[in-house]
């Protein structure tokens, strides 16, 4: 799951060489009127660059008003097309972006553009806006067809529309098409009146997102007259694939404040054939700040994500989100506003075979691996009985994330047959929710292991409700006055084994299950760690490998002067670190005898 093809690098030496070796030298069209202007016309000068058949640049000045625009590229050379230019004259851009409005001609793209294999076009320091795409059609803003490279640069995409991809609609012809949504460059304000309010794409298309200054927000996914109503920011339709690490903008995030029925921020659906897939990686390339997807709302399901798979008669394909080093906050939805997965959806948290090679961690001190603020209920406002996390016969492979703050009916729902929920290295604190904190329903599996669940307020009278299948590991649950699980499975399908909790008497009985208090630095201010002489300390045997806790630290430490109970290693989501003489590093506060 790494990406397949490179624009910046593998494409922009390609161009270099069509540009030496070709016998007709690259040529520079300018737009506008006054001295050392060639065309009056975006489209005539368009036109003759792709007469002339190399790497050819269009420069657009500001000498004339670029409206209503309807261009046409269809070309299998490399062309730029380039503003912020005040005259024909001159020799470099000064960073004032040029407006190629559609407003008051037909209902057409601004630009719509047919790329061949190999050819890379590219839009720099340029406004596209006011396009109006009608009768089912695609890119208010930009069409994009082919099998070539179609890459935005310092450019915006504001207020255009179309039944799908009210921005940008970008389709596929082969395997060799991608699109870059580069530096500096908003996608805003866009709608669909179906699906893929700001960007939609289709085919065996690649698109990356990971240049500073990028942004998906404030789009919208209508899903007029009941169809569509998917991706408010972005729908990746299979076997598209997605790749976002960007640090975003203004400090907002990468995808910001979008609306759909289904997928606030981003939907990912499988094409309706066999082994069409769909996939999406979130991840952070900036260290210091995390991917994120913040503020995003969807009417039904998944506010800020949504991943559905497809299920046929004899025959299924699936969709894949992927994520790591990320924060998915403050999103709103009736059920899953986080993650909410639907049939034949997987989503990967923090997996080790599921990541990209430009991927990094955050930095230490930075919030990350967090989904916070997110609210599940009605329209209407409130707290209804939807989960921050749902899947419907999909699959959650969690680990090392953290669920602070949110509210709703459940944290963690799953329903469905034969469904898998797992969870590692988790922190469940703080939220606030009318039923359980996990909940798994009919004949699914659930699995936490080395998690803390902690400091919630919860309307039920237990803490996890499961009628399938149940493995609780290496666990700490702190929900004094609150039974921790009401079972109703098979006695053979349940194994707890090394968990301290507050309440032990709905847990299966044996020697590594113990009833006590964690002695936390200081759960009060929302600190989860474990203080020296916590009795989750030096508790269970430990784990071969190079296994890390929820702060990426190496677990299975031996902390002197403390007697091991089953082993060296911590009970949930953080391991105890050694520190300076026999304090550790999380609560210095408490050293030098404060230390209980």
């Amino acid at each position: 799951m790494t990406p397949r093809r490179c624009i910046h690098g593998c494409l922009l030496a390609l161009l270099g060489l069509v540009a030496w070796s070709a016998e007709v030298p690259a040529a520079i069209f300018t737009v506008g009127t006054g001295a050392g202007c060639t065309h009056g016309t975006i489209q005539s000068a368009i036109n003759a660059a792709e007469a002339n058949g190399v790497a050819d640049t269009v420069r657009l000045t500001r000498s004339l008003t670029y409206q209503p625009e309807a261009n046409v590229i269809n070309t299998s050379q490399n062309l730029n097309v380039v503003g912020g230019f005040a005259t024909c004259t001159q020799a470099a851009t000064d960073n004032i972006k040029t407006v190629v409005s559609g407003q008051g001609g037909a209902a057409e793209p601004v630009f719509r553009i047919f790329a061949g294999t190999g050819s890379i076009i590219k839009l720099r320091h340029l406004t596209i806006t006011l396009g109006d795409e009608d009768g089912g059609g695609g890119g208010g803003g930009i069409y994009f067809k082919g099998d070539g490279g179609l890459e935005l640069i310092e450019t915006d995409v504001t207020n255009n529309s179309a039944d799908y991809g009210g921005g940008i609609y970008a389709e596929a012809t082969g395997s060799n098409a991608e699109l870059v949504i580069s530096n500096n460059t908003t996608i805003g304000s866009n709608t669909a009146r179906r699906s893929g309010g700001g960007v939609y794409i289709a085919g065996p298309l690649e698109m990356t997102m990971t240049a500073p200054s990028s942004i998906i927000a404030f789009n919208q996914a209508l899903g007029v007259g009941g169809v569509g109503g998917y991706g408010g920011g972005l729908h990746v339709q299979g076997p598209a694939i997605a790749y976002i690490g960007t640090s975003g903008a203004f400090g907002l995030g990468a995808i910001y404040s979008n609306s759909a029925v289904d997928g606030g921020g981003i939907s990912i659906q499988s094409a309706q054939s066999d082994g069409v897939d769909a996939l999406v990686h979130l991840f952070t390339t900036d260290p210091q700040q995390p991917v994120t997807v913040r503020g995003n709302s969807a009417s039904d399901t998944g506010g800020a994500i949504y991943v559905q798979g497809w299920n046929g008669a004899f025959s299924f394909s699936d969709a894949y989100f992927c994520a790591s080093d990320f924060r998915i906050e403050d999103n709103f939805a009736r059920d899953g506003s986080a993650l909410y997965m639907n049939e034949s959806g997987f989503a990967y948290l923090n997996r080790s075979d599921c990541t990209v090679p430009s991927a990094v961690r955050c930095a230490s001190g930075v919030s990350c691996n967090t989904m916070v603020g997110n609210d599940a209920g009605p329209t209407t406002g409130g707290i209804g009985d939807g989960a921050t996390l749902r899947n419907v016969e999909g699959y959650l492979f969690m680990n090392r994330f953290e669920l602070r703050a949110n509210r709703g009916g459940y944290a963690i729902r799953t329903t469905g047959q034969f469904r898998i929920s797992i969870a590692k290295d988790c922190l469940l604190a703080d939220n606030e929710y009318t039923r359980q904190l996990i909940s798994s329903e009919a004949s699914t599996s659930t699995y936490v292991t080395d998690c803390t669940l902690a400091g919630n307020s919860l309307g039920s009278s237990e803490v996890m409700r499961i009628e399938g299948t149940l493995d609780l590991f290496g666990s700490i649950i702190d929900q004094p006055g609150r039974l921790s699980l009401a079972y109703s499975g098979s006695p053979n399908d349940i194994d707890v084994e090394h968990v301290l909790a507050s309440d032990i008497t709905t847990l299966p009985n044996g020697p590594t299950v113990i009833s006590d208090a964690p002695a936390f630095v200081d759960a009060a201010n929302g600190d989860y760690h474990l203080r020296q002489y916590s009795p989750a300390v030096d508790f269970a045997p430990p784990v071969s490998g190079d296994d890390r806790d929820l702060d990426n630290q190496p677990r299975d430490q031996d902390l002197s002067g403390v007697a091991d109970l089953f082993g060296v290693r911590d009970l949930g989501a953080y391991e105890r670190q050694a520190g300076t003489g026999s304090c550790g590093a999380a609560d210095t506060i408490f050293c030098d005898g404060f230390d209980p």
